[in-house]
C-alpha cells in the first residue's frame, strides 16, 4: 500500500502555519469575544424558533410542516441556524428579542 504524505520540512511548515492561525486568528481575543456574543444569541434563538417555527423564513415553512415531531422540528431549526453568519445571528436576535 502506498501512503501519500507531506515531506518532513513541509509538515513542519504546516504545523507552524496552523499554530500561527490558532494563536493569532481563530483564538484571538477579538474573535473569541464575537464568538461568545454569537453563542449567547444562538442560545436565545434556538428555543425561540423551536417554540414559534412560524418565525422562520417562508422558504423554511415547507420543512417545518414536514417535521413529524419535536426532534424533526429541532433538526429544521438547527439547520436554519447553522446557515447563519455571525452578523445575521446577532441581527436576528436583536430583531426578535429586542
Amino acid at each position: 500500500m502506498t501512503v501519500i504524505r507531506f515531506s518532513k520540512p513541509l509538515y513542519q511548515d504546516l504545523k507552524a502555519v496552523r499554530s500561527f492561525l490558532f494563536t493569532r486568528m481563530y483564538r484571538a481575543p477579538s474573535v473569541m469575544a464575537v464568538r461568545a456574543e454569537v453563542t449567547e444569541k444562538l442560545d436565545g434563538l434556538f428555543p425561540l424558533y423551536l417554540a414559534k417555527p412560524q418565525l422562520l423564513p417562508a422558504e423554511w415553512q415547507v420543512d417545518v410542516e414536514a417535521a413529524t415531531d419535536q426532534t424533526a422540528l429541532a433538526r429544521v431549526v438547527a439547520d436554519y441556524i447553522a446557515g447563519m453568519t455571525d452578523r445575521f445571528a446577532i441581527q436576528e436576535h436583536q430583531r426578535l428579542c429586542g
